[in-house]
């Protein structure tokens, strides 16, 4: 039986167009992540794992550098059985790629284009799960009729990854100024939640979800922007089960979520609430073979035959710190 051929991709470092506008920390992130899944990859008996660079050795008089991004990536997705994308989900990136691969009729490792959709604004996704039931930081827009009452609000795009120009803000006022000052477009409102940051790291498929990992996030605060310095993967506790029941009610609201997925949440005093979810690799990716001691992408590749190959629950959970750098407001989790 021949191997699977799977092309491993990076927007950041392959040459996308707007590859150039994201941050170095960005960036940086993205090659970590890229570094991780080739080696989880390459570690897969019956896989063969191929990158824009080897498939474009392959090309037409021995380079597909002369051509446009657009033409390589198709050439290379022609070359390969399946396709793993690496893309920031803002700006309609992660989405377009993923119906590339899709139209090419190559199988995509990764969540469904409308899912894609979704996620990527966070009005949308917020949304969608309050609509199902799931709890959620409140998400405006700046039109809207924001509830009365004191305490610090964030601004951020609705289109944007991570803590990608977040804004913390004293009160709902100064916020609001801001956004009139500054003539922004495209940005949200949410009440500022205190509490843990965390995230979880699930694998889903058809409306269900395994948890991989519950991860503490470390985020700063400098100049009332919010700042991504790593996380700690399966350095969260879920003695009762609240977690694992909060990522079986986010998968069965968005149910075309597929593969390795993040959810950002806060764990408040009234219990977890979802900030954000990532239909993609987020940094606790890099950790993760070594917390759990099994290959993360060999499990996404197992769901290639059918639900019934979600994986059993982690044998094993150990603490694994993963550092993405400093104060960058370019950071994304």
């Amino acid at each position: 039986m021949a191997p699977l051929k799977v092309f491993a991709f990076d927007y950041t470092a392959d040459g996308g167009p707007v590859a150039r506008a994201l941050s170095h920390t960005f960036r940086q992130q993205g090659a970590m992540l890229m570094d991780a899944l080739v080696a989880d990859l390459g570690a897969i008996p019956g896989v063969d794992v191929c990158t824009m660079a080897t498939l474009g050795a392959s090309g037409p008089g021995g380079t597909l550098a002369a051509q446009s991004f657009g033409d390589r990536f198709a050439a290379c997705v022609q070359e390969a059985d399946a396709v793993w994308p690496l893309a920031p989900e803002s700006e309609g990136l992660l989405e377009s790629l993923s119906r590339q691969v899709l139209r090419g009729k190559r199988i995509l490792l990764g969540s469904a284009p409308g899912a894609v959709r979704v996620a990527a604004s966070k009005f949308k996704v917020a949304r969608a799960l309050a609509e199902s039931g799931v709890p959620v930081v409140p998400t405006y827009r700046p039109h809207a009729s924001l509830p009365a009452g004191q305490g610090a609000w964030v601004v951020k795009p609705d289109d944007g990854a991570g803590c990608l120009d977040a804004r913390l803000f004293s009160d709902r006022a100064t916020a609001l100024a801001w956004l009139r000052s500054s003539a922004v477009q495209g940005y949200v409102l949410q009440p500022f939640v205190a509490g843990k940051l965390g995230s979880l790291s699930l694998i889903c498929c058809d409306g269900a979800a395994r948890v991989l990992s519950r991860n503490l996030e470390r985020i700063a605060v400098h100049d009332n922007r919010f700042h991504f310095l790593g996380c700690t993967v399966n350095g969260l506790e879920d003695t009762d089960g609240t977690l694992e029941r909060l990522a079986q009610r986010v998968a069965a609201a968005l149910p075309t979520l597929w593969g390795y997925v993040g959810v950002d949440l806060i764990l408040s005093e009234r219990g977890p609430v979802v900030l954000e979810v990532n239909p993609r690799l987020t940094a606790a990716y890099a950790g993760l073979h070594a917390s759990i001691g099994c290959n993360p992408a060999a499990l996404v590749i197992d769901l290639l035959k059918g639900p019934g190959a979600m994986p059993a629950p982690a044998a094993r959970r150990r603490a694994v710190s993963v550092d993405v750098g400093g104060f960058d407001p370019g950071a994304a989790t």
